[in-house]
């Protein structure tokens, strides 16, 4: 075995494991500003689908892997004897509180941007448009944090 490869330890696999998942259940929300201004463009009885979409992704997705997230950071953690650091608990916390939007605030107004779509409901779509752009907004906020806070270790 190649000295690079025998060199890795099942810490650094969970480490991957961890930021892939992260990656992969926070990745998408990031474009979600653009898709959005887009899909409130088409005529209205169209944009239902996209919603449903988001919908379907954080449930089928999002949700699955932010345990995946938690898991691997709790390992990582543990196994570093981590949790009198900071930087820890404010990543732990604002996970619990990115995944709590998640669940209800935008997926609440998401449920209310598809619904006033298939309903032609101009004025609701507005009004619920303007609630997922500010939490979305807000998430992505605690996401680029909670990043700062796991690479720049600040408080270490």
């Amino acid at each position: 075995m190649p000295a690079a490869i025998s060199s890795i330890s099942f810490y650094d696999v969970v480490l991957w494991i961890h930021i892939t998942a992260v990656v992969t259940a926070f990745g998408a929300l990031f474009a979600y500003p653009v898709f959005l201004a887009v899909n409130a463009k088409a005529p209205i009885a169209q944009r239902a689908s996209f919603h449903r979409l988001q919908i379907a992704f954080s449930k089928r997705i999002t949700g699955p892997v932010i345990g995946v997230v938690l898991l691997a950071g709790v390992y990582l953690a543990s196994d570093a004897h981590l949790w009198s650091k900071a930087w820890v608990a404010v990543g732990f916390v604002l996970l619990l509180v990115i995944a709590g939007l998640g669940a209800t605030v935008l997926r609440r107004g998401e449920e209310r941007l598809a619904e006033a779509s298939e309903a032609s409901d101009e004025a609701g779509y507005a009004a619920a448009l303007s609630t997922v752009r500010s939490w979305t907004l807000v998430t992505i906020a605690l996401i680029v944090i909670a990043i700062f806070f796991m690479a720049a270790k600040p408080f270490a």
